[in-house]
């Protein structure tokens, strides 16, 4: 019988929205620089004019006003951004105020050219000016309208970094606390059979094997409730707590439970979710081994396989108890566990048969998840 993996949620927190897509020195820091390299590739293309002077004075007035007008850009696409605003709308406006702006760059770069380049000219020749500086807007523009590309574009990649984000934070909550609710399905279910157990003792007058349970019980109880085993543990510690599980065991059933425990060195410190092991083997000895009224073993075998960790609990206990240890919480339990704890990075199964008994298998990673645990 193989138990499948069991497929997550994913839960979306909500968006919220920073001011900016980048620190405000590395905005300064982007801004100084791409537009000193945007008039230094302008200084470039005055080069081959014959009057390079008056050219240069043109880009220079250009790129100079062109950052300004970037910073008007800029005060735009925030509001954009901070409206919601529709897509078509926004491209609308940012292309007209590309545009003015454009024209405007363009108007003061010609008026340093003419002015500073050559002689001052006369009131009739601002109006050429002007119509010279209409005419060349288109370049200033393009500029305007890629630098805004380029502002939203490192929005929008801010925007899915910190979607990104807030699913893996969603998903890794959602796992911790799908993983807490089934951790704390295992203590009241094993209380309650252990309490039935003394309980049994006590009505069979074996008043000192109770009370030796008892106290089993309450060290048990203290290892396991600790606030710093709440999460993964060692194969090491689960075994050495799963071993207190098993003594309260065998003060009921003596010399009817026999128990062999194995760990390679090399699997010992390998991380696992706390209490995994434990109600495979309360599900194997209450509802295999106890029922059968000849003696039973019990084995857990941890082995190192490459990269790969390899849990095996046996019980001697065949088919007619089967269905009893199918069913049984342990088995329910543990697979939702390990499917929320490794998604699809795990292996488990547990079958049984009349002659080689009752065998369940896990295969993990050997040095566990680096994700968050419960």
């Amino acid at each position: 019988m193989l138990f499948c993996r069991e497929g997550l949620a994913h839960t979306v927190l909500p968006m919220t929205h920073s001011k900016e897509p980048f620190g405000r020195r590395q905005f300064w820091l982007f801004q100084t620089v791409g537009w000193l390299a945007y008039g230094l590739v302008s200084a470039l293309g005055a080069l081959p004019y014959k009057d390079t002077y008056p050219v240069l004075l043109y880009f220079l007035g250009t790129s100079v006003s062109a950052f300004f007008a970037s910073l008007l850009m800029l005060l735009l696409c925030r509001r954009l951004i901070s409206r919601q605003t529709p897509w078509f709308k926004t491209v609308l406006l940012v292309v007209l105020c590309a545009y003015l702006l454009g024209i405007v760059c363009s108007i003061i770069g010609t008026a340093l050219e003419a002015t500073v380049g050559h002689a001052r000219p006369g009131g009739s020749h601002w109006g050429s000016i002007a119509l010279v500086g209409f005419a060349n807007a288109f370049g200033p523009a393009i500029v305007l309208l890629a630098w805004s590309a380029l502002y939203r574009g490192a929005w929008h990649w801010r925007e899915i970094r910190d979607r990104e984000r807030q699913l893996l934070l969603a998903e890794s909550l959602m796992r911790d606390a799908q993983l807490k609710a089934l951790r704390y399905q295992i203590t009241p279910h094993f209380l309650f059979n252990t309490l039935n157990g003394i309980s049994t003792l006590v009505g069979e007058g074996e008043t000192q094997s109770a009370r030796r349970m008892i106290s089993l019980l309450a060290d048990f109880l203290r290892s396991t409730l600790e606030p710093a085993r709440q999460g993964d543990v060692t194969i090491a510690q689960e075994l050495t707590q799963l071993m207190q599980y098993v003594e309260i065991e065998q003060v009921r059933l003596g010399t009817r439970l026999t128990v062999s425990v194995h760990c390679d060195p090399e699997a010992r410190e390998t991380q696992i979710p706390h209490l995994l092991l434990q109600p495979l083997v309360e599900n194997a000895i209450r509802h295999g081994i106890a029922p059968c009224h000849d003696a039973g073993m019990l084995s857990v075998a941890v082995t190192a396989k490459g990269d790969k960790v390899r849990i095996s609990i046996y019980n001697s206990a065949g088919t007619e108890h089967a269905r009893c240890q199918a069913n049984g919480l342990g088995l329910t339990n543990t697979s939702a566990r390990l499917a929320a704890r490794y998604q699809d990075d795990y292996r488990f199964s547990a079958a049984g048969d009349a002659r080689h008994g009752w065998n369940t298998i896990i295969e993990i990673p050997r040095h566990g998840s680096t994700e968050r645990s419960t």
